[in-house]
């Protein structure tokens, strides 16, 4: 949907990774980590331990009435994170007929004390690695932002009346910056540039996926064209404006005539 909301969430993930309680267990887009199945609340998650999952969400732009389709408004940038433990239950063996198998389930425990407070600790973690100004990460993701409009912290996980689970969601509602055009829009030293170069330093599938971002970002047009783009008005309308150009025109050509239809108009006495 937009390259800005893709850096928005690689960004937070790139900052946090490894620097947190979470360690390594920082996920992208993982909208379905925390589900919910027979078993109760469950996770997605293969091993004991602590998680942060990264997506975002809802998104709202009002681009004063004009067609600027590029312009990402307000974003809901969404944190997740929590505890995970296992349990083991018997549940019927699939390649044999009427035998019984004990699998481990990984799942979020209800909170205690502890829990409550390795959550809060990992919010505060969240919070001071997204401010901190040697992390490339988190600075990429700030030149992201023109503002931060509102955070909430909220139980995250399960809807069930007074279930408290180990896990939390930190909301950051943000006016994101507009998607970039055309390259013009994405110097080196740009947040989607900077961005970029995070992830062309990275292993072969962010290469790649830095690689596809790349290739969305059409070369800078002719001047007037981009002009018209940028603000979203139809070539009639720029020809209406008296703003129109001949594509395949060059420095010399000549204008032989100009004609002005004044249909319709009064006529005006110049003096």
């Amino acid at each position: 949907m937009s390259l800005v909301r893709i850096a928005l969430r690689m960004a937070t993930v790139l900052a946090l990774k490894g620097r947190t309680l979470a360690q390594d267990n920082v996920l992208d887009s993982e909208i379905g980590v925390l589900t919910e199945d027979d078993h109760g609340l469950q996770i997605n998650l293969r091993r004991k331990g602590r998680f942060i999952a990264v997506y975002t969400d809802e998104s709202e732009a009002k681009p004063d009435e004009q067609r600027m389709f590029h312009d990402n408004g307000l974003v809901e940038l969404c944190i997740e994170y929590g505890v995970t433990d296992t349990m083991s239950e018997e549940v019927d063996d699939p390649d044999h007929p009427g035998r019984r198998m004990k699998v481990i389930i990984p799942g979020i425990p209800h909170a205690d004390r502890m829990h409550e407070f390795y959550l809060d600790l990992l919010g505060r973690q969240i919070r001071t690695i997204l401010s901190d100004g040697t992390n490339e990460g988190a600075e990429v993701l700030r030149m992201l932002l023109a503002r931060v409009i509102k955070v909430t912290c909220e139980r995250a996980g399960s809807d069930r009346k007074n279930e408290r689970v180990a896990a939390q969601k930190l909301t950051f509602t943000v006016e994101a910056m507009h998607d970039p055009q055309f390259l013009a829009d994405v110097p080196e030293e740009g947040p989607i540039g900077r961005f970029l170069a995070l992830l062309e330093a990275g292993d072969p599938d962010d290469q790649k996926l830095a690689e596809l971002m790349r290739a969305e970002i059409p070369a800078t047009p002719e001047e007037i064209e981009e002009n018209r783009a940028r603000v979203g008005v139809t070539l009639a309308e720029l020809n209406a404006l008296g703003l129109g150009y001949e594509p395949d025109a060059d420095a010399d050509t000549t204008i032989a005539g100009v004609t002005l239809d004044m249909t319709g108009t009064e006529p005006v006495e110049v003096s």
